[in-house]
Order: structure tokens, then sequence, then C-alpha cells
């Protein structure tokens, strides 16, 4: 999950030079941990029980993806706020025993945490993400901006069980329907995170966080949150899929082999 690139393109401002270490999420949002890199191609041929040898890397998830300019910024601005969010999540987790089943209530600020959010998508996309999603770079880099493009669709669950995911843009085909959907995503206890552009969220179960954009930069607000718990198996974005329905699915895959041959 780390990539050893110190001289680059900034994903935010497009500077070429010097980057700087991004945890994503920020190191005092529980991102201190121990972590092992696994391409998603390694995954592919695995069952669900099985686990893919990865590179270990010690002091959470980071990238070299923002100049000293932009990671100071964003983590004055935002960094905090964010990190208040995480730390009542994992205690709303704490209290229902990874179980939340009420509408629990949260004290923050929405703008900062939405911006907190855009900017580890950022790190988690290519340098060409920003070129392509200029609007974005603007409500980041401008603390007091608000409101986004009716494109742009952010959603949050908890997130207990399962793999860290951090999936640039991809598109995900729904085979009964025939829509694709565009969708970045981003998981790392207490908290999931998806981005989707022009599409439907990819499970009906996301809990919409778009309206944060609406709020004033110094507005504090107490809402009223109930977001799902979805575990996170695979590495696959947008799947939720339990353990039981994936072992369910490989052993039937592996019976139709056999009768197959």
């Amino acid at each position: 999950m780390t990539i050893e690139n110190r001289e680059g393109i900034c994903r935010i401002c497009g500077y070429y030079g010097t980057l700087s270490k991004e945890h994503v999420p920020p190191k005092s949002a529980f991102n201190n941990r121990r972590t092992v890199e696994v391409k998603l191609r390694e995954t592919i041929a695995l069952g669900p029980d099985e686990v893919a040898l990865g590179t270990v890397h010690q002091g959470g998830v980071f990238f070299y993806t923002l100049c000293h300019q932009c990671n100071n910024l964003t983590g004055h601005w935002y960094g905090g706020r964010f990190v208040d969010w995480c730390y009542q999540g994992m205690h709303i987790l704490f209290c229902s025993r990874g179980r939340p089943s009420l509408v629990y209530l949260n004290y923050l600020f929405p703008l900062a945490i939405i911006k907190e959010v855009i900017t580890m998508f950022f790190s988690v996309n290519s340098d060409r993400f920003r070129l392509r999603n200029q609007e974005l770079e603007r409500f980041v880099m401008n603390r007091d901006a608000r409101y986004l493009s009716p494109k742009y669709r952010f959603f949050a669950y908890y997130n207990t069980e399962g793999h860290f995911r951090y999936v640039g843009l991809a598109g995900k085909l729904n085979i009964f329907t025939g829509r694709t959907t565009l969708i970045s995503e981003i998981s790392y206890p207490p908290f999931g995170y998806v981005m989707t552009i022009d599409s439907e969220p990819p499970d009906s179960r996301l809990f919409e966080i778009t309206h944060f954009a609406e709020y004033r930069y110094e507005e504090f607000a107490v809402m009223q949150l109930r977001l799902p718990t979805l575990p996170t198996h695979t590495m696959y974005p947008g799947d939720y899929r339990t353990m039981k329905e994936l072992r369910e699915l490989h052993k039937k895959r592996l019976e139709d082999t056999e009768n197959s041959g």
C-alpha cells in the first residue's frame, strides 16, 4: 500500500517535485499499525479462507502522493476534525460490540470531514484523476468552498471485518441491469468510504454523506446517523458479501468444476 516514490506529481495541485508522506487515513485516526500490501491480481484465484502473501509495512498505510504544501494545508484545515469523527465512530462500535443497530448522535464539523475524505481519494487515485476532476481540487484547496456538482456522491459505512480496501476509480458492471458504476473506495476501521461519479451507489445500504458539503467550515452540527456495518472480505470495490456467502459460492464453483470434468 505504500509507494516508494518521493518525487512525482502532487495528486491535488499538479506540482512536480518532492512529495511528502501522506497517511490515508491520518495517522492519528488509528492508522499506525503494521500492514501487509497485497495486489488485487494476487487474490483473484484464492478461496475465501486463503490468505495472499504480501509485503509487510510498518507505521500504517501511507503514500507519497501530495506535495508538502497540500499535505500541510489539508492536514491543518481538515485533519483534526476528521480524526474526531473517527474516534466517535470507534467509540460507537466499541459500545455496541461492533454491531450498531440504533441511530447515534454524532458531533462534527461536516465540511471538514468530507474534504478530508476527498483528499484521501486524491491519494488513492492516479495523477490523472485531478485533471478530470478539477472541481474537486478547487473544493479541497479552498477551505471555505461549499457544495459539489451532483455528479459526485460520497457514502460511508462502519467497517470492522475484512481487509483494508484502497481502490482507485474502477468500473463495476451490474450484469442484471447492464449499468456501470464508476466507483472509488477506501476502507479502514472504523469507517469505509465510497465515491461515485455519474453513478448510483453500488449498494443501497450505504449511507450518503454528500450533504456534508453544504455546511460552512466553522459550522458545527449534531447529526443522527445510522450507518450500516459492512464487511470487506474481498479486494473488489462495492463488494460487501459475508464470509458465509463467499464460502457457499466457492463451494458451488468447486462442485460445478468437478461435475463439468
